[in-house]
């Protein structure tokens, strides 16, 4: 779950007009440099790569690039790369000629991921690699064959890739997708949430509620047609727009015309009806992205059955974050609550004919 500092963050999805800046990050040239022995390099290549059967391979050249673990001789530069990717077996240990080529990369100050292959590692525990690598992630993989290896292996690449390339990433790397999926999903809805509780004050206004509340739908419809266009891209989808919004229309179609209706009626209620109208906000976009997600990742046209559980899912957790997100704007204090009011009442001043009115209390449920 994205924290409610990634509220700049958050609130950066909302400015994104252009679909051909989402297209060419989804290009952008992308290297990951693997090392390690053979017997290793070969599974990870397999867990990255391997599709399972679903509906899109890899699109565009494998970024992977696997070098053997060995000090870089002297004017041999590593060719450039986005990340380091290094193996080691777990259960052995760790030999001079690997702990200078582990000091060589060290030196390259590049983001790196180290995965401890059959190595349990809990979370914060202190290993021999440490010491040479402050700015790694170390990932532990006790059994590499268990579902969850790929999924703990994407986890470890996407916290140190810079976020710029995660999208390329999936489109060339299955393994990474169901990740990245959550990602996105989870970002775009926080930012639908938080643009919706920005918006909220303004729409208690009786002359504003009305233009705001369509202002809103259009922005959170905006952000949902992105999600749609970002999660067919990192599954490796034809880049076409227009084409894929029409592919998953059907898909999302059915249950997106109630949430609408839910979400307007509920911003015409005063303001006890922010939380609700947050949680909406929220649920629409979540729901929106799974069943979008499923469509491009299995061809999945999600039944109304299966989408009124995902849609219930969503609205207790929509619930929840918009909870926690009123809760952080009343506590805030001057820096919250009290610019929200300012700003209604700035609104207010500006009404034809109208008088200030008393500031308006902090949201509330």
């Amino acid at each position: 779950m994205p924290g409610l500092s990634d509220l700049s963050t958050a609130f950066g999805t909302l400015r994104e007009l252009d679909v051909n800046a989402i297209r060419e990050e989804s290009e952008r040239p992308l290297s990951i440099a693997c090392f390690g022995p053979p017997p290793l390099t070969d599974a990870v290549l397999d867990l990255l790569t391997n599709t399972g059967g679903r509906r899109y391979g890899p699109a565009g050249v494998n970024p992977v690039q696997v070098r053997p673990l060995a000090a870089l001789p002297s004017g041999d530069p590593l060719p450039r790369a986005d990340m380091l990717l290094i193996l080691l077996d777990g259960r052995e240990p760790i030999t001079g000629a690997q702990r200078a080529a582990l000091e060589s990369l060290a030196r390259m100050a590049l983001p790196t991921v180290i995965v401890l292959w059959h190595r349990d590692l809990p979370p914060g525990a202190t290993n021999e690699v440490r010491p040479l690598f402050s700015h790694a992630y170390i990932v532990g993989l006790p059994n590499p064959a268990t579902p969850d290896a790929a999924s703990r292996l994407a986890q470890a690449i996407l916290e140190r890739l810079p976020s710029e390339l995660h999208l390329a990433a999936a489109r060339r790397l299955p393994g990474l997708r169901p990740c990245v999926a959550q990602q996105l999903i989870g970002s775009t809805a926080f930012a639908n949430a938080s643009y919706a509780l920005a918006s909220a004050l303004p729409e208690q206004i009786p002359l504003l509620s009305l233009p705001f509340a369509a202002a809103d739908t259009i922005v959170l419809t905006k952000n949902q047609a992105l999600l749609v266009y970002r999660l067919g891209l990192a599954h490796g989808a034809p880049p076409e727009f227009t084409a894929r919004l029409r592919e998953v229309l059907p898909v999302i179609g059915s249950g997106y015309a109630w949430r609408q209706v839910a979400r307007a009626a509920v911003s015409l209620i005063p303001i006890w009806g922010i939380v609700p109208k947050v949680a909406i906000a929220y649920a629409g976009t979540y729901t929106t992205g799974v069943a979008a997600w499923r469509w491009f990742a299995d061809g999945e046209l999600v039944s109304q059955a299966k989408l009124r559980e995902i849609s219930q899912e969503a609205a207790r957790l929509g619930r929840e974050r918009a909870l926690a997100l009123v809760d952080a704007a009343k506590e805030g204090g001057e820096q919250g609550g009290s610019a929200l009011r300012r700003m209604g009442e700035g609104l207010r001043s500006r009404l034809p004919g109208g008088r200030k009115k008393p500031s308006v209390p902090g949201p509330a449920e």
